[in-house]
């Protein structure tokens, strides 16, 4: 009995050590998955504005956050919001977790939403001759990722952590 009360106490102590050092690393997969979907319906967006020969946006699915998610729609009215008449092309797979903070620093800072124009490169709401570019920072937790959009509309993701000054 002695041992079994032993060994009893050895297994909790051993999973308790395991799940403490697992939060991180589910941290971690919830925020690269996020950040995949995002990047995934951001090339979404990108490409069906080149096909369809107009402006395509991507914008939250709750006006001013992407903590509720994001679609990518044919705003015709301008408002970067979604309106009931609005086609929606595509809706976020993945729901940011609890406790997701998303902030963006775009050149267009007064609203949340890109978009882009046929030659797919990134505009802003104001003007199509103004293009939207910056980027996007996902933390979770102490894990951070970082999407960045380039002037011409490519995007590429960094870790802020591990590649400092070149993210």
């Amino acid at each position: 009995m002695l041992e079994l009360a032993v060994t009893a106490s050895i297994m909790a102590l051993v999973t308790l050590g395991t799940l403490s050092t697992l939060g991180p690393v589910l941290d971690r997969m919830r925020l690269i998955s996020l950040v995949s979907d995002f990047h995934s319906s951001l090339s979404y967006a990108r490409q069906q504005a080149m096909r369809r020969g107009y402006r395509v946006d991507l914008l939250p699915l709750v006006a001013g956050t992407w903590r509720s998610g994001w679609c990518v729609a044919i705003d015709t009215n301008n408002n970067q919001r979604v309106d009931n008449a609005e086609p929606v092309l595509h809706r976020s797979a993945v729901t940011p977790p609890p406790g997701t903070e998303i902030s963006t620093r775009l050149t267009d800072s007064k609203r949340i939403y890109l978009s882009f124009d046929p030659s797919g490169r990134p505009r802003t709401a104001s003007s199509a001759n103004v293009p939207q570019y910056g980027s996007l920072l996902f933390q979770l937790g102490q894990q951070r990722s970082k999407l960045v959009i380039g002037f011409l509309g490519r995007v590429r993701v960094c870790d802020p952590d591990r590649d400092g000054a070149a993210c």
